[in-house]
Parts: structure tokens; sequence; C-alpha cells
């Protein structure tokens, strides 16, 4: 898995990681239908939604970690 960081940006963490949008969706958030995704970052998206960014950022890592193990496990 590719370094992924609070500057990462909410497209390019999807294009990588699509199934990953269900983290956002738990929380109400619709990013992938927001024109801010191109330049709009993990910390930013986070923070916008009151959400504290580290916190977040470990769950999208978690489902990473998650998705990658069931798709070895198939």
């Amino acid at each position: 898995m590719k370094t992924i960081t609070l500057q990462t940006t909410i497209q390019n963490l999807l294009k990588r990681h699509p199934d990953v949008i269900k983290v956002f969706e738990s929380k109400g958030m619709y990013c992938t239908t927001c024109k801010g995704k191109k330049h709009e970052t993990i910390q930013y998206a986070a923070t916008y939604y009151g959400l504290d960014p580290e916190q977040f950022l470990n769950e999208i890592k978690e489902f990473i970690q998650k998705e990658e193990k069931f798709k070895k496990v198939k």
C-alpha cells in the first residue's frame, strides 16, 4: 500500500482504493460527487465534516488493510 497521509487528495485515494468510499459514506460524506475531490485532502474533508483527521485517516487505513487481506484470501 502506497503511503496515504492527511495530505492525500480524495481523488487520488479513490483512484487507488475505490472501495474506501464506504468509509466516507458511513460518515455521511459523499465525496465522490463533490467537484472539490480533485484538490481536497483527507485532512480537509475530515475537518469540514467535524471529524478528527488522524482518527479518520486511521479508519481509512484499517479499512484498506482489511480489504487487502480479504482479496488475498479469495
